[in-house]
């Protein structure tokens, strides 16, 4: 179940009007979300990845899973699967059915009722519905035609591809539901991971952390964490093909909530005044917008993010290990 405040909701509240016409290109990104609301994944950077977009392209599928009525909002401002949902997730990924679920979909969408005959077969170019579309809402040509290339992606996707031929074999195709399949059984495990990780003791994520750097080939790895350890928790060397000795230092952050820039300034202080290499800041949640623009121009300061940190402890077999199909799994299981 996804918890969102309503503060952070604004524009959700006045969906079912004309002008807010969807901007999320990918129907199969949809029900990604809608099986993620499902499956209770909620973990901000693990949603983005899984989807593959950015915050604010994110808010946009949000925002077009709830015109379409395959998730709501309940009254205290968690995201739910409704019944309509429910049916779309019980279809085949990329199957007929689907399909015509996503055009019921669309059918009722109360935003979506100017634009019935272009769903249901009206022809209508790109220049033609995008003027349409800046007479109905009054939106900037410019952005009447991006919303005009999403009706026309979302028609297209419902369509489906072209019949076969009479008398033809016709296969299904598994592989759409297998990626999709991982890829939300990976959001998940990375989730529980990072949840099992904020419970840990300090001194043990940091112990993690220098596994990690010893798996990946890091020599003299120490675990420095501490009141006093002046922005490093861990330090470690790489010894390259020529015999060249480099140090790296770690900042560990066990957090919940987003990295601030406090800690890159700190961290960069430390890799200046000490004269290391390499400088890595690792965290089980994100880093805000000054945190990065503060790493941004600094080729020698990594910041790692929680489902990046899952990704490379499971990639060098700490904790976890890829299995056959490329899923996520428990190391020894």
């Amino acid at each position: 179940m996804v918890k969102i405040h309503k503060l952070a909701t604004e524009r959700v509240d006045r969906l079912h009007r004309t002008l807010d016409v969807p901007q999320a290109d990918r129907l199969s990104n949809i029900r990604q979300l809608v099986a993620a609301v499902r499956d209770g994944i909620e973990h901000a950077g693990t949603l983005l990845e899984l989807l593959d977009v950015d915050r604010r392209h994110f808010l946009y599928y949000r925002q077009a899973a709830v015109i379409l009525g395959v998730v709501e909002f309940n009254a205290r401002g968690e995201l739910l699967v409704t019944s309509l949902g429910q049916r779309l997730l019980a279809t085949g990924e990329g199957s007929r059915e689907e399909r015509q679920v996503f055009a019921e979909a669309v059918g009722l969408a109360r935003a979506l009722r100017p634009f019935a005959s272009f769903f249901t077969g009206e022809a209508l170019d790109l220049a033609t519905l995008t003027r349409r579309l800046e007479v109905l809402t009054g939106l900037s040509r410019t952005t009447a035609e991006r919303r005009a290339h999403t009706l026309i992606k979302w028609r297209r996707y419902i369509q489906g591809p072209d019949a076969a031929a009479p008398g033809g074999l016709e296969l299904g195709d598994p592989a759409p539901q297998i990626e999709a399949l991982v890829a939300r059984h990976n959001a998940l495990v990375k989730q529980q991971t990072l949840q099992w990780l904020m419970g840990v003791e300090p001194r043990k994520f940091e112990a993690i952390v220098a596994d990690l750097l010893r798996a990946m080939g890091y020599v003299d790895v120490e675990q420095r964490g501490g009141p006093l350890d002046g922005g490093v928790d861990v330090v470690a060397a790489r010894i390259d093909g020529w015999g060249h000795r480099s140090r790296i230092a770690v900042q560990a952050k066990r957090y919940a909530g987003a990295v601030g820039r406090r800690y890159v300034d700190e961290l960069l202080g430390a890799f200046r005044r000490q004269q290391f290499s390499e400088a890595l800041l690792v965290t089980t949640s994100d880093f805000s917008p000054q945190a990065n623009g503060a790493a941004h121009g600094e080729p020698n300061l990594k910041l790692v993010d929680g489902p990046k940190f899952v990704d490379m402890l499971a990639a060098h077999g700490v904790l976890l290990r890829v299995g056959r199909f490329g899923e996520l799994k428990r190391h020894g299981s």
